[in-house]
């Protein structure tokens, strides 16, 4: 920026070409590459090993993290997981068992950063380097803004948004010294469209959208291409996560399914996952339609008896 300040029109004019020009190229290469990905069939996509490869999920107790767990102990990979419940972890570990893999389960607090740090020392020491980074806990309350308790509006952001800053400063600097490896974050559609009764979940998950692309973008600024992101972006899932919630534009997905998807999405290294895909026909709507109109359709849309989703439970008016 500095630099540009002291060119004179001339110059600023030729470097304002050129960069459009490469922006333009850039542009019509990863289109291209996007439509050729589209069509090529699932057989015929290179995908990564990831036996031998120590894989960390968070939340791997129970949900879309247990199944994790499972499809990547399929793969031979080494799985550890994290979780605050011991009797969840040992449900994990015992499935896995049974299945003939095995896994390490510590009990995390997230949200605490000496926890997280002093847990990844512990996991580094006794197996190794971690490869693979799925950050998949998280927690919700499905109330409206004026039913949400002080409490759970920080312990929401603690554990959906700042425990993400701890655990990747605590296993992404090995990464980078070796240019390799892979973080996974599991954000949410509520983090790209804002849905009634999730003003603190939804608000973490825009906030862990914007995390994830910065970290990527710094990565990529850096000379770091080897270290892989995967930001997942899932509609809702039926864990018991969204008690009470039903939607009516599309069925919940089953967790089996979304954990099946993220792990094809790290060995592809995708960059982006949106599940199911066809929720990406709606983003548009937020630039493309007057901000007016926007914001009316899609309030009307999650409202009411004919709402795309419903909740059981409803909030209090406040008073006043």
């Amino acid at each position: 920026m500095s630099e540009l300040l002291f060119q004179n029109p001339v110059e600023r004019i030729i470097s304002f070409i050129y960069d459009l020009l490469i922006f333009g190229l850039k542009s019509i290469f990863f289109i291209l590459e996007a439509i050729y990905l589209s069509i090529l069939p699932d057989r015929w996509r290179k995908e990564k090993d990831v036996s031998g490869k120590v894989v960390l999920i968070t939340g791997g107790g129970g949900g879309v993290g247990r199944y994790l767990a499972l499809n990547f102990a399929k793969l031979n990979s080494r799985v550890v997981i994290w979780d605050i419940n011991s009797e969840a972890i040992k449900t994990t570990t015992d499935l896995l068992t049974s299945h003939g893999y095995s896994c390490k389960g510590y009990i995390v607090d997230i949200s605490d950063k000496e926890q997280v740090y002093q847990s990844a020392q512990l996991l580094q020491n006794e197996i190794g380097a971690v490869n693979i980074l799925v950050n998949n806990a998280a927690i919700v309350c499905c109330k409206p803004f004026w039913d949400l308790p002080d409490r759970v509006i920080e312990n929401t952001y603690n554990i959906n948004v700042i425990s993400h800053y701890w655990t990747a400063k605590a296993f992404l600097p090995q990464m980078m010294e070796r240019n390799d490896g892979h973080i996974v974050t599991i954000g949410s559609v509520t983090g790209l469209l804002g849905t009634y009764g999730c003003s603190d979940y939804s608000a973490t998950k825009f906030a862990l959208n914007g995390f994830h692309e910065s970290l990527f973008t710094d990565l990529r600024a850096h000379g770091y291409n080897n270290v892989q992101m995967t930001l997942v972006c899932p509609y809702y899932i039926n864990t018991g996560m969204f008690n009470g919630v039903r939607p009516r534009l599309f069925p919940m997905l089953e967790p089996d399914y979304v954990a099946e998807r993220v792990v094809t999405a790290v060995k592809r290294n995708e960059v982006w996952c949106v599940l199911p895909n066809h929720v990406r026909t709606l983003l548009p709507l937020k630039c493309f339609l007057p901000s007016k109109m926007c914001w009316e359709l899609m309030s009307r849309v999650i409202r009411g008896p004919d709402s795309m989703m419903l909740f059981r439970g409803r909030g209090k008016v406040p008073a006043g």
